[in-house]
């Protein structure tokens, strides 16, 4: 990633002179809300005027008249949002993902496949639709990664999973699968995920920390211990404890998954706040926290070439 110098000579540079009209925007359409909000004020206390003396012409009145000036109100905030998010996502998202990125996608409005979902085994078994938006795929060293914010629902359209999705080449090869599963991530899902469908066997690692943290499964225990070297384990702690949440991951032909469960909404624009390098720098956050991955985890380390036969 790069540095908050670089950010800020990027945001001095290039993205001052594109926020500038939208920030205009956004003030002069926080001004309108106001007015319509002031201007239904003096209704809202005629109404209960006209409770207390129990005129209902006078109610009724004034009732119509901060109806109309809220509903002017809410559609100013809807237009809003609306016109904001489209230009920030489409524009300056794009904008900054090219300057953190050689190589990326970006696609505001696209939820990543069922199909790359089912392949992690770590959502619901009885998942029968998914949404999500930010969809982002990038290289960093000799790493691909992408991420996505998702929600998964049932048949019951229940959403039975919330979070980023992360997946990432890993950087050694294997055969089997291995899933390291926080122990409170039964208790966030409503169904049991893909994994506990095929048989897996417990592995007591000897980091007690992680076995503390984490339960771990595999297909075979020689190949999960190959994968799961010590500073793996301790990797993982430290990039759980980075993002604050209980995060799992499965090892699954030849990718690394991480679904990281109930995040904050990110990459939108900002409403009450001003469009402004702290802000910039608040919306890159989560891009460092996430590519971070591949750091911590030391993915770009490739000594494995191949499966030993």
């Amino acid at each position: 990633m790069k540095t908050e110098s670089e950010l800020l000579h990027f945001y001095n540079s290039t993205l001052k002179n594109l926020l500038e009209p939208l920030e205009k925007y956004r003030v002069d359409q926080l001004e309108k809300i106001k007015k319509y909000f002031f201007l239904s004020l003096p209704f809202i206390l005629t109404i209960i005027a006209g409770i207390v003396i129990k005129s209902k012409i006078t109610v009724i009145a004034s009732t119509a008249c901060s109806i109309l000036f809220i509903s002017l109100s809410l559609n100013e905030l809807t237009e809003m949002v609306s016109y904001l998010k489209k230009h920030f996502k489409y524009k300056i998202m794009s904008e900054i993902m090219y300057f953190l990125f050689d190589d990326y996608e970006y696609i505001p409005n696209q939820k990543i496949s069922k199909s790359v979902l089912d392949k992690s085994m770590l959502i619901p078994t009885f998942t029968t639709s998914v949404d999500g938006e930010d969809f982002m795929r990038f290289k960093i060293g000799e790493t691909h990664i992408m991420f996505c914010e998702t929600f998964t629902y049932s048949f019951k359209n229940e959403v039975s999973f919330e979070g980023l999705f992360i997946s990432a080449t890993f950087n050694k090869k294997f055969k089997t699968q291995t899933f390291v599963i926080h122990k409170n991530y039964f208790k966030s899902l409503l169904y049991a995920p893909k994994f506990s469908t095929i048989n897996l066997e417990k592995i007591k690692l000897e980091d007690i920390a992680f076995n503390n943290e984490f339960q771990t499964l595999s297909t075979d225990q020689v190949e999960a211990r190959y994968i799961l070297t010590p500073s793996l384990m301790q990797r993982i702690l430290d990039y759980k404890k980075k993002t604050g949440k209980n995060i799992s991951l499965s090892f699954v032909e030849n990718r690394l998954y991480c679904i990281i469960p109930k995040f904050s909404n990110h990459f939108e624009p900002a409403i009450f706040r001003p469009f402004d390098f702290e802000f910039i720098k608040y919306t890159c956050e989560p891009l460092k926290l996430y590519t971070d991955l591949v750091e911590d985890l030391n993915l770009n380390l490739r000594i494995w070439t191949k499966v030993e036969e």
